[in-house]
């Protein structure tokens, strides 16, 4: 019986290893959408940085002088967050996939903006992020990239 045992764990150890060696083309397919996404958002944090230093007049209504750097403080709340992403994705595609949580956080998140587009007049871009998101939350979901996500959590808690 023990040998028997023996044997299966072994098979059940190989299976884990070679899952968690090929990481799939979907995966890296979402790391490239998201990306996309980061590049423009990286371009709308641009422009709220040009428009905090050109000193154009804010919409916010308030007495107090804070209310003159909420695009300078919009710019930095998204460089952190996105460039967090942006880490992510890109050690996805260098093959070392971590923080999947937040990427798929973030894209909830942008699927309720894209949402508020639609309603907003903004129809076309409202498409855009609609669809990248829902193509980066299959990436994420898709029964191969949880297999490879979990073979990789295996193989390296049994290491430790």
């Amino acid at each position: 019986m023990s040998a028997n045992h023996d044997i299966e764990s072994l098979q059940r150890e190989e299976s884990l290893e070679r899952d968690a060696a090929v990481m799939p083309p979907l995966m890296r397919f979402g790391a490239v959408v998201v990306l996309l996404q980061c590049a423009a958002i990286f371009v709308y944090i641009g422009t709220l940085i040009v428009a905090q230093f050109e000193g154009g007049d804010t919409v916010i209504e308030s007495q107090s002088a804070a209310a003159n750097y909420v695009n300078l403080g919009t710019a930095i709340f998204l460089g952190v967050i996105f460039g967090f992403i942006t880490w992510v994705s890109v050690e996805t595609l260098r093959g070392r996939p971590r923080g999947q949580g937040a990427i798929m956080l973030i894209e909830a998140i942008l699927f309720g903006v894209a949402i508020y587009m639609f309603r907003g007049g903004a129809p076309w871009l409202g498409a855009a992020t609609m669809l990248t998101s829902v193509l980066v939350l299959i990436t994420i979901l898709h029964p191969d990239t949880r297999r490879f996500a979990e073979a990789r959590y295996a193989v390296a808690r049994g290491r430790r």
